[in-house]
C-alpha cells in the first residue's frame, strides 16, 4: 500500500514539472548580452551579425556581431551609426 501511494505521488510531481515547464539554460529568461557597446570599427571585418527582438526572454533588443577572428560583440541598438548600419543592411536587401 505505502508503495503504491509513493509511486502515485512521484508520478503526479513529475506531471506537475512537465506540465510547468522546465527552463532551458540560454534559451529562455535571459538576454544573451550583458552589456553593450557602441564602438564603431570596420564593417568588413563583420563575419555575422544576428538581431534578436525583444520578447519574453529578454526585454532589451539585441544585436550580436560576429567578427572574422571569431570574437563576438553585443552592439548597442541606440548608437547612432548602427542605426545607419541597420538601415543599410535593411535596403540592400530590399534590392535583392
Amino acid at each position: 500500500m505505502k508503495r503504491a501511494v509513493t509511486l502515485t505521488i512521484l508520478a503526479l510531481l513529475l506531471c506537475a514539472v512537465t506540465a510547468q515547464g522546465i527552463p532551458i539554460p540560454g534559451i529562455q529568461g535571459r538576454c544573451k548580452c550583458i552589456r553593450t557597446t557602441a564602438s564603431h570599427f570596420d564593417p568588413k571585418l563583420i563575419r555575422s551579425i544576428k538581431y534578436i527582438p525583444r520578447g519574453s526572454h529578454c526585454m532589451a533588443i539585441e544585436i550580436i556581431v560576429t567578427m572574422k577572428n571569431g570574437k563576438k560583440l553585443c552592439m548597442n541598438p541606440k548608437a547612432q551609426w548602427m542605426k545607419s548600419f541597420i538601415k543599410a543592411i535593411k535596403a540592400s536587401r530590399l534590392q535583392n
